[in-house]
């Protein structure tokens, strides 16, 4: 008698099951949404670097000293200046980056921002530094 129950529960389960699969195969769920992809490379534009001083400080920490423009057509927000310290081997020594506008403030294409700050390095030999920014659309 358990047999026949058992067989019984199985075969309605598979009926439910099939009868599940073929219901969504023709109302498919609308949940679903499509489109591209946000690039963070498309947003982000480079920006222009002018009276850069770069050397040790008499604390023994390396001063970084420049001016960020934004030499490019938008508007940018989130400025920030990126800064590689290498040493004679071109081994990278340190790695920094510094927001140098305030948060949400609109950097507009001709605007120039100054910026001073030390970065922690021994054997520093050779630098670069880039300023880029979000582009705002």
């Amino acid at each position: 008698m358990n047999i026949v129950i058992n067989s019984f529960i199985l075969i309605l389960n598979v009926l439910l099951a099939i009868i599940f699969l073929v219901n969504l195969s023709v109302n498919p769920v609308n949940s679903q949404e499509q489109g591209m992809v946000n690039s963070l490379s498309s947003t982000i534009i480079n920006l222009g670097l002018k009276e850069m001083e770069v050397g040790e400080s008499p604390t023994g920490l390396i001063s970084v000293k420049g001016t960020a423009i934004n030499n490019s057509t938008f508007d940018a927000r989130d400025v920030k200046v990126l800064v590689e310290l290498f040493d004679s081997n071109n081994s990278t020594v340190s790695e920094t980056s510094r927001f140098i506008t305030p948060a949400s403030s609109t950097f507009k294409p001709g605007y120039e921002r100054d910026f001073d700050f030390f970065v922690s390095a021994n054997n520093v030999d050779h630098y670069k530094i880039t300023a880029e920014g979000e582009k705002i659309p």
